[in-house]
This record gives C-alpha cells, structure tokens and sequence, in this order.
C-alpha cells in the first residue's frame, strides 16, 4: 500500500514486471493457498466444498499455470496429488455422462472450483452465461468445432435438445436448426454454477504434458489413458472409437488429439482463448495470432451440416501475432497514474 510519499513515489517509479517475475508471483500465491486453505472436505461436500476456495483447487489450478509456462513435470507433478497414490487422490473423478457436470453444477463429483450463482445474487440479463448463450441466443457453437471431424458425429456431447426451459442432460440446444450450447439451463433465474476449473482439465493437462516430455517418441501410455479417460465416456461405443496406440506415430500426433480434445470438451467454457495464447510458439501445432472465426451471432442453420470441414464465412479476419492488436494496452488508468508505465506502454496504443 502506498501509505507515505516515499513509497508512493517507489510505486510510480516501478515499470512493468518481466514474464517470468508474473509467473513466480501467480505460483507463489498459488503454492500459499494450498498451504493454508482448507481441503474439500473441511468445507463440506457438495456446494460448500466447490464453490468456496480449497487446497485442490490451488492445485488444479497450478496445472494450468504450468502448462502455459511449458513446464511439463511441474504439471505431471501437480496433478498427480488427484491421482492414486496422491495427497488428493479419489477426491474428484470424472461423471460418467459428460452432461452431469452441467446438470448438477453444484453437487457432482467433477467439478472442482466454480463461481455461485442464485436467483438474488447473478450476472444479470446481460451477462448471465444462460442469458447469452441460451435464452437470448447470442453466441452460438461455432461451425467451425461443429463440423470439425475429429469430433465423432455420434459422440453424446452433440446429444441436443429443442425444450428452451426445462434442464436436460443434452449438451446442445436447437432453435432454427441453429447450435447452442446447452450447459448453462437456468434461463429464469440464472443460477448454474459458472465452472473455473474441472477435474476433466486436471487429467489433460497431464495427458499433454506427457506427451510433450518426448514429443517424437512412440505414443506415451500415460497420456493415451488420460486423454481416453475424458473422451470415452462421451463415445457411442468405447470398444471401437476408443484411441489405440496404433492411431498416433508420434506424441506429436498424439497431442494434436488432445488439443482438438480440448477444443470439444471446454465448449463454451471460456478456455479457448487461453490456448490460443500459449500456443503461439508451439513447435508442433502453432498457432499464429488469433485465427479468423465466424461471428457471434446466428449463422443459417446450414452451416451447422456435418460431413464436411467448414470453410465459410467467417466475418472476423485472422489478426497476426505480429498484429500489435494481439497485445490489448496497459489500461489508462494505470498509465495515467504510472508514468514509468505509460513510457512502457504496448506498442501500437
């Protein structure tokens, strides 16, 4: 706290921190929680255990911080207190139906930190995610994931439904021949919990970061079981749309199944962008800025056609990485009251 002249004019004269000091001060907090937080079960189970802050969540979330730092042991040794053998171990575990999460949000064995929401106490009209996505029909699935196939077109997460107000197990919501995501159901009173982090990531962060641990060797088991574990229970038939061994040359090839896993198990659950942002100099599956996308809105309902790739339109261009809009600006409010910051603001703004 700036509480005296000299340390308000040490907090003027400080700049930017490097990527690196970012990173150690987000683990270090991370690292304090899960030290002096409670576990799920001195919370409680069901509601008070998930959506209250507990020494696993600090952990779950320390898998996805090392996966964006590239430190793929960090991350096997993270999640592997959810596994036999670890401190957390039989804590959470995957629902059998992929839809459970999202039919209980509050009381499943999956999910492991999430925002409460009630009929008193919720983003609102404008913000509610079963506003949006559901009720006013904002944002559709994009065609682009739709249609892509490596997503099987009998795998249960495209089970849909027509009814607009009850809750049902279905994944998807139909209006118009349209595809909306249907994992946020309450569109009267907006109370589904928002999910921050699931168990579901936990297990293919650490199917990545095996796989990365030898990326041109021959299909590494442990990721292979994990990255089955979250896709098998959405297959019509496990025994033979399951992965082999025999599928993938490489872990290259195998990670490539887990990226596009990603894709399809987090829909509408705000991680893409985090992907995107780690992937820009990724070796094997680079990703060069923010790839062109179809707008938000209602595209015809025949871009939602399965058998094909989609390939347009799009309505928002590719930005480069290159692109000094990749970078948003060092808010103003800071500049303006910074200006060692405002010397260092992004380029371009």
């Amino acid at each position: 706290a700036f509480t005296t002249q000299a340390s308000l004019e040490q907090g003027i004269a400080q700049g930017r921190n490097t990527v690196a000091e970012c990173y150690q001060k987000v683990l270090a907090d991370l690292d304090l929680a899960e030290q002096y937080l409670p576990t799920r079960a001195q919370r409680g189970t069901g509601k008070p255990g998930l959506v209250r802050s507990v020494k696993q969540a600090a952990a779950a979330f320390k898998t996805r911080v090392y996966l964006h730092k590239y430190d793929w042991a960090k991350v096997i040794q993270e999640g592997s207190k959810f596994m036999t053998g670890g401190v957390y171990a039989g804590t959470y575990q995957l629902e059998t139906d992929p839809g459970t999460p999202f039919m209980d949000s509050y009381g499943n064995k999956e999910s492991i930190f999430s925002l409460e929401n009630s009929g008193t106490n919720n983003p609102g009209v404008n913000a509610a995610l079963a506003s949006q996505y559901k009720r006013r029909l904002l944002v559709c699935i994009s065609p682009i994931i739709w249609r892509d196939p490596a997503w099987l077109s009998d795998d249960k997460r495209r089970l849909s439904t027509t009814e607009a107000t009850l809750a049902t197990n279905q994944l998807v919501y139909v209006s118009n021949g349209r595809m909306y995501t249907n994992k946020y159901k309450d569109v009267t009173n907006y109370t589904d919990a928002s999910p921050l982090i699931r168990f579901a990531e936990v297990v293919l962060n650490m199917a990545e970061a095996y796989t990365r641990l030898d990326p041109t060797g021959t299909p590494d088991a442990n990721a292979l079981s994990l990255l089955n574990q979250v896709r098998n229970r959405a297959l019509a038939d496990p025994s033979t749309q399951a992965y082999t061994a025999a599928d993938f040359a490489t872990n290259v090839e195998l990670l490539g199944a887990i990226l596009k896993e990603r894709r399809i198990e987090y829909l509408a659950e705000g991680r893409r962008w985090q992907d995107i942002h780690r992937l820009q100099f990724c070796p094997y599956y680079p990703v060069d800025g923010i790839p062109q996308k179809v707008a938000n809105g209602n595209p015809p309902a025949s871009a939602f056609t399965l058998g094909t790739p989609y390939t347009g339109p799009y309505g928002v261009t590719a930005i480069p990485y290159s692109d000094f809009r990749f970078l948003w600006p060092i808010p103003r409010v800071e500049t303006d009251a910074n200006p060692t910051l405002a010397a260092q603001q992004n380029p371009g703004w």
